[in-house]
């Protein structure tokens, strides 16, 4: 039992860490600034709590037709949350720049994914033959 949740603890830090890379790495691309690591962790987990309560909100009332907009809603927190959150050197970030921001980040998170996938399919396929 303990083991499974230091397992579970040890994976979420890592997926944080991980997620705060990323954002890191797109506020550096698309904003032209990068901020802290400890900022970006905030970040991550302020969206990822948000996102989760928004989510389970726009399930409860849309009920399954609730995933496209909750994808729209979910990308709209999110640029919310980095726009308040990261503070530009300048001063605030903007709606505009926070968007792109997130939407890099997006791109990333779909490219690591497809990434993955065909990683997982070449490993399952070396192992059927």
């Amino acid at each position: 039992m303990v083991t499974a949740l230091l397992t579970i603890l040890i994976v979420l830090v890592v997926c944080v860490l991980i997620g705060a890379f990323i954002v890191q790495l797109a506020t550096k691309m698309a904003a032209g600034f990068s901020p802290s690591l400890g900022n970006c962790v905030a970040t991550v987990i302020v969206g990822l709590i948000a996102s989760m309560i928004v989510g389970y909100v726009l399930q409860m009332v849309l009920g399954s037709t609730g995933s496209i907009v909750g994808l729209v809603v979910g990308f709209l927190v999110n640029a919310f949350i980095i726009n308040m959150m990261l503070k530009a050197p300048s001063g605030q970030m903007g709606f505009g720049k926070a968007c792109l921001v997130s939407l890099v980040q997006y791109i990333i998170y779909i490219v690591i994914f497809v990434v993955m996938f065909f990683l997982g399919l070449g490993a399952l396929s070396s192992l059927m033959h």
